[in-house]
């Protein structure tokens, strides 16, 4: 018999703390003597260090440190994949936002003097800020010793070449998506100590405290044992927080000077430093019959990456693996470059990649409708995929019927149908346009990447402690895992309490990325959740002289055939614990299921997939080039809600945040320099920017998933933008292959059918 916890209203998980304001971030945390630290960043985007002085740094009074790349015991770099990005930069600097020294001192104003103090003197280099310009041989690498394209992920499908033979119609198109800022609240910071044991203790505003802790341990060449990360309240990270920041950088200073150490960036050091949504050129073209069936696609990606790694290759692969988006292609030709430049790093941000090529694949379907004289509608639901289905990048389609119940239902919803009796031309100077998208979007790591491990414990009196790694950032993953485990251990949810990211406490669930937690630490939680399960039954069974097999748990009680008997579950938890059965469990998952794939190396594109469907309505100013959102529709399929109000809040933030992405955000970059570093200048949507949105939420189960959920967060804000350029376009009565779409850029497009 179910709890009843699941998909149903709850509070959530610490509501009381962070509506209280009693919640503690980093910005919160002091200790006794601690120091503050700051980096000293580079003056230019390409460089060669000719002369770094800190001996008068160091004289400076309130000075307690001042490390350069020569103080640093084991490691310099950071390390995603490749270990390419030095912590603090010796001969040369890539990018403005290569660190050079790091200082510690008793208070901000020494703090500040002392990075006054370091001398640097710098001889400018020719730097190269243009991806396919860096992509032409000769060039000179970027990053001495590498080469400029970082990866070249590929996939051949088909036959691309008798699939265009075989179209009636074939659409090419360039697309581009700008720079994008993640803009939490909450800039990156850490705070480290040394523990009366010995141990370096560092709170971080992390995505991935167990992978800090490792690259901790590296830089500061100590075992890991001998680190603890703790990852208090995080306000906000969208990605860009699964990169180690200045925890290391923390670290060291602690280990220099044996103090604590608090390290928080400025806004507008953040901006300036941390990584961001990649731009991505891409080239798309689409053949098609006559009918509107799909007969091959050839996509070409290049992804600016900065000069430094990162994820670069894992986003440009992961982009590459959904290029095909939500459809049934027989044919393609896909290849998707990661570049270095001498520009900001690229790195992980909400989507992964899927945003940028959903832009375009969607942008392609309504050009194709638009040839063929189809409804946009009807061309999606005729080339939509299917269950089973192997998709160009080597991975099965489990299940599909969400891409044609998420269309039908968002149309539905928007009256798509009736679009036609609504003035398109409200005023002389207005146009209306609808603009429809359906997105496709993989969750978790990867092929062989992905598994959790966490641990419950039931006490007694029948209440539960639930340790988990996984950061909650605001997307609510402590209230979706506390939800499944009071479910499945038949107890409120006010019994479970939820103890987060800490390496000395918890178990590996992996980061915080690609909208798996809810997905494999889900799944972790029903595994430990079975063990204690089994013992309670068993009791049961003993006290009840009733066969376990019949007996369920539920609100707080035990129940035989729907009838409730006289047993407490805290009266079960006792009898258990002396009867010496287990009631603490380590679960742990591995994302394991059949696959098939095409033959080549692929670990970006396989997990369980979810789909999305959105439609806007706009009003387009054709004298000044404003944008005027009238409504978003979004349905998005969760395979089965778990945290009620967590699910349809990320579905409303990504329809709000995809605003941004589409009309408004862009981070001007000039020679690797950006020009808009604040948020004053940096144009995120506020809440009267918000869209009126109307949202949907979809349960087709997920094999695989707990409880048949799979993840929202990042696949919800993949349909918004494509949602728009498609309905500004159809209000001008011309194509857009660019965002954001500003108001110059729109009397631009409108000019240019003149």
């Amino acid at each position: 018999m179910a709890n009843d916890v699941i998909g149903v209203p709850v509070p959530a998980v610490q509501y009381e703390q962070l509506l209280s304001g009693s919640a503690r971030y980093i910005n919160d945390l002091k200790m006794p003597g601690m120091l503050v630290g700051k980096l000293l960043y580079s003056a230019y985007p390409c460089a060669r260090i000719t002369n770094l002085d800190v001996e008068a740094a160091r004289a400076l009074p309130g000075v307690e440190a001042v490390l350069i790349h020569a103080d640093i015991p084991g490691e310099n770099s950071y390390l995603y994949h490749e270990a390419d990005q030095p912590l603090l930069a010796s001969e040369r600097v890539n990018y403005l936002g290569d660190a050079i020294a790091a200082v510690a001192a008793v208070d901000e104003e020494a703090a500040q003097a002392a990075l006054e103090a370091v001398q640097v003197d710098y001889e400018p280099l020719p730097g190269v800020f243009d991806p396919l310009e860096a992509m032409k041989p000769g060039i000179t690498p970027v990053l001495p010793g590498y080469e400029n394209i970082i990866s070249h992920t590929e996939f051949d499908f088909g036959d691309v070449e008798a699939g265009f033979a075989a179209a009636d119609v074939i659409v090419e198109n360039t697309y581009f998506t700008p720079w994008i800022e993640h803009a939490y609240l909450e800039p990156e910071g850490a705070l480290s100590y040394f523990d009366l044991e010995g141990t370096l203790v560092v709170y971080a505003s992390n995505q991935a405290p167990n992978r800090d802790r490792m690259q901790i341990a590296r830089s500061l060449a100590i075992p890991e044992h001998r680190v603890r990360v703790i990852t208090p309240f995080v306000g906000g990270a969208f990605g860009a927080k699964d990169e180690v920041t200045v925890q290391i950088h923390c670290a060291l200073l602690t280990q220099a000077t044996g103090k604590p150490v608090r390290l928080i960036r400025t806004r507008e050091e953040s901006i300036l430093t941390h990584v961001k949504r990649h731009p991505i050129i891409v080239n798309y073209c689409m053949g098609a019959t006559q009918e509107g069936k799909i007969t091959a696609i050839k996509v070409e990606l290049v992804g600016d990456t900065g000069p430094y790694e990162n994820a670069g290759r894992f986003i440009l692969g992961f982009a590459a693996s959904v290029a095909s988006g939500p459809y049934s292609v027989p044919n393609a030709r896909i290849d998707s470059y990661a570049v270095r430049t001498n520009n900001p790093i690229g790195g992980a941000m909400r989507g992964f990649g899927a945003p940028q090529v959903c832009l375009a694949y969607e942008g392609q379907m309504d050009t194709l409708a638009e040839k063929l004289g189809i409804d946009p509608l009807e061309l999606r639901l005729l080339n939509a995929v299917s269950s089973g289905q192997v998709v160009p990048s080597g991975g099965i389609i489990r299940e599909a019927g969400a891409v044609k119940a998420g269309l039908k239902e968002a149309t539905s919803l928007a009256g798509w149908e009736l679009r036609g009796e609504i003035e398109r031309q409200p005023a002389p100077n207005l146009r209306r346009g609808w603009g429809i998208s359906s997105t496709w979007f993989v969750i978790g790591l990867g092929r062989g990447q992905d598994n959790s491990g966490v641990i419950l414990e039931m006490a007694t009196d029948g209440s539960v402690i639930l340790r988990t790694s996984a950061v909650d950032m605001g997307q609510g993953v402590f209230t979706a895992l506390a939800v499944m485990a009071a479910e499945n251990l038949g107890v409120d949810l006010e019994s479970i309490r939820v103890i987060g990211p800490d390496t000395d406490r918890t178990l590996d669930s992996g980061p915080s990325v690609a909208s798996r937690q809810t997905f494999v630490s889900g799944n972790a939680v029903l595994n430990a959740a079975a063990v204690i399960r089994k013992s309670l039954l068993e009791t049961a069974s003993e006290e009840s002289g009733l066969p376990a097999d019949i007996l369920s748990l539920r609100g707080g009680g035990v129940y035989a055939e729907g009838e409730r008997l006289s047993l407490s579950i805290p009266d079960l938890a006792a009898k258990a614990t002396f009867a010496n059965r287990p009631m603490h469990a380590d679960g742990f998952y591995a994302m394991e299921f059949p696959q098939e794939f095409s033959g080549q190396e692929n670990y970006f594109g396989v997990g369980p997939s979810a789909f999305g469907s959105q439609v806007a309505q706009v009003l387009v100013d054709i004298e000044t080039g404003e944008v005027t959102i009238e409504q978003i529709v979004a349905v998005q399929n969760v395979g089965r809600i778990i945290n009620y109000g967590g699910a349809y809040g990320q579905l409303v933030g990504a329809c709000t945040m995809g605003t941004g992405y589409a009309i408004t955000e862009e981070l001007n970059v000039e020679g690797g320099r950006i020009l808009n570093d604040s948020l004053e200048s940096y144009l995120i949507p506020t809440s009267l920017d918000a869209p009126e949105t109307v949202t949907r939420l979809l349960e087709i189960p997920e094999p695989y998933g707990p409880h048949g959920a799979v993840g929202i967060g990042e696949p919800s804000l993949t349909s918004t933008a494509p949602a728009l350029l498609n309905a500004v376009s159809d209000a001008i009565g011309v194509r857009m292959y660019q965002i954001p779409m500003t108001p110059e850029r729109v009397l631009a497009a409108i000019e240019s059918k003149k």
